[in-house]
């Protein structure tokens, strides 16, 4: 039988499943854009989000930087905001987590971060969703700096 979706809020089981789902989508494309998977990000990011993201791997690339990352895991996520704002739906949330992130140049010299250390990071990201679009899908649409 059909459910109706009750958009106006977020919580309980939804807003678990939710949570997992936006944890394994912060995963992947953390993951996709260390390694330059464009084919990977462009199915979890909105339009804009692809621009940013694409641009930010072709300067890398030209520049000759390789990314090595590795993902330990997360430590914390919360919905920090809910908001349904026309058709869409805009859920902001903050990830605390465990990574080693290096940057090297041409050289395979480090010039970011340390292959050796862990390192919390904490980030805020916002998921949109049209209503009327069928897919269960979010995507991120911005990443808001803390």
């Amino acid at each position: 039988k059909e459910v109706k979706e009750n958009h106006e809020i977020l919580e309980g089981n939804d807003k678990k499943e939710f949570l997992k789902g936006a944890e394994i989508a912060y995963e992947t494309i953390l993951t996709s854009f260390a390694h330059g998977d464009l084919n990977k990000l462009k199915n979890l990011l909105t339009t804009n989000m692809n621009k940013n993201f694409s641009g930010a791997i072709e300067a890398r690339n030209k520049e000759k930087i390789k990314s090595e990352f590795t993902f330990i895991g997360i430590k914390e996520s919360s919905v920090e905001k809910y908001e349904k704002i026309k058709d869409d739906l805009f859920a902001t949330v903050k990830f605390v987590a465990e990574v080693i992130s290096v940057k090297k140049d041409k050289e395979e010299k480090v010039i970011e971060g340390n292959p050796d250390k862990i390192k919390f990071v904490t980030d805020v990201w916002k998921f949109k969703k049209n209503i009327k679009n069928k897919s269960p899908n979010w995507h991120l649409s911005e990443i808001i700096n803390q």
